[in-house]
Parts: C-alpha cells; sequence; structure tokens
C-alpha cells in the first residue's frame, strides 16, 4: 500500500514502527494507551445498549456490564461516572458533528432551520431515544440537551441563566414532540415564533 493513501493512524503506526526496528534505548510515547480508552468507551456502550434490549437500565449492574464488553472494572471508571453518563456521551456523541456545522450558518438560518434539524438528529437515533424513554431515562434527554448548551460556571452569571431557560425550553418541546411519536411539527414552528411568545418586559410591569 502506497504511503500517500495512508491514513492520519496508520502513517503514525508506521512511524513507529520504523522507531522501533531502529532499536532506541529509550523512547517517550505522549498518551501511549490513549486509543485503547476509545476502544473501552465504545465497547462499554454498545454493551449497554445490548443489555438495555434484554433488560430494564436500573437492573444493569457494573459487573455485568464489563463482563458483556470483555473489560475491566477499571476501564469503567477511568472513563465514566456512572451508566448514564455512558448514554449522555453517547446522545452527545450522535449529534456533535451536526452541531459543529449547524452552529457555522447565519442567524437567520438558526431561527428557522434549527428545529428541523435537532429533531431530525433525534430521529436518526429513534431507535436509541425509545431505549431511553422505555427505561424511564428520558431525564438522560435533559442532561444532553443542557450539556449541549454548556451551563456552566466557566461562563459569567448573566449568559449562565440564558443558557439554562433556552436548555429548560429546549427539552420541554423536545420531551413533547417525542412522546407525540417524534412526527412533524406545527408548520411555521421556529425559535423565532417561541420568542415572540415570550411576554415583554413592559407588559410584566
Amino acid at each position: 500500500k502506497d504511503c500517500a493513501a495512508l491514513s492520519g493512524g496508520e502513517l503514525a503506526r508506521l512511524r513507529f514502527a520504523e522507531l522501533a526496528l531502529e532499536r532506541p534505548n529509550l523512547m517517550f510515547l505522549d498518551e501511549p494507551t490513549n486509543h485503547l480508552d476509545i476502544y473501552m468507551r465504545e465497547s462499554l456502550t454498545q454493551a449497554l445498549l445490548q443489555l438495555m434490549e434484554k433488560k430494564p437500565l436500573s437492573k444493569i449492574n457494573v459487573s455485568e456490564l464489563c463482563t458483556r464488553a470483555g473489560v475491566g472494572r477499571v476501564s469503567f471508571y477511568r472513563n465514566f461516572d456512572s451508566m448514564d453518563d455512558i448514554l449522555v456521551q453517547h446522545l452527545k456523541k450522535c449529534t456533535d458533528e451536526w452541531w459543529r456545522d449547524f452552529s457555522q450558518k447565519e442567524v437567520e438560518s438558526f431561527y428557522t432551520d434549527f428545529w428541523p434539524e435537532l429533531l431530525e438528529q433525534y430521529r436518526a437515533n429513534g431507535h436509541l431515544v425509545r431505549l431511553l424513554y422505555e427505561n424511564n431515562a428520558s431525564h438522560l434527554i435533559k442532561d444532553h440537551i443542557f450539556a449541549c448548551c454548556r451551563t456552566t460556571f466557566e461562563v459569567d452569571e448573566e449568559e449562565s441563566y440564558a443558557r439554562a431557560a433556552l436548555a429548560g425550553a429546549l427539552y420541554g418541546m423536545v420531551d413533547e414532540w417525542i412522546k407525540r411519536g417524534m412526527g412533524s411539527l406545527p408548520e411555521n414552528f421556529s425559535i423565532r415564533k417561541i420568542i415572540n411568545l415570550i411576554p415583554r418586559q413592559e407588559a410584566l410591569t
């Protein structure tokens, strides 16, 4: 295979092999097991989804999950805080690529296209969404939306409240849409229309 056709990872492995053939006395490796963590996370995620097909999430324990994934408990606790964390991270991974592209759109496109595109992401992962609702774990959709809105102490107080308000509104409407069968939205439904429904400050005084 021509080197020009190799991926970045393949080139890195080729270079490592070249260095090993030179038999150096000492080699410094930057995060040599990083790729193993990626494999562990994927194995644990898929194992959990498979187990959820057969039994409620609340009945699955860490030992059973690790046995199904073929990894040790240490690998679980090194990569995740809980089984809920596995599902939230998986949801985020499913939508991250879309969000990176969508966030670059013009403001007007954000107002008109956000809802259809966001809900299409959930619809594309409908099997996972249904698993969560069947397991009384719909709160993980909320956790996912709040994680995407990044409501943390890293932003100033005013922006943090604004993000929390947006995340709460998003979750409420997504939850209602999912419970209604993930069909089509009402015609002309958009974020701008939602914003226009919010009472003006002068009307409250």
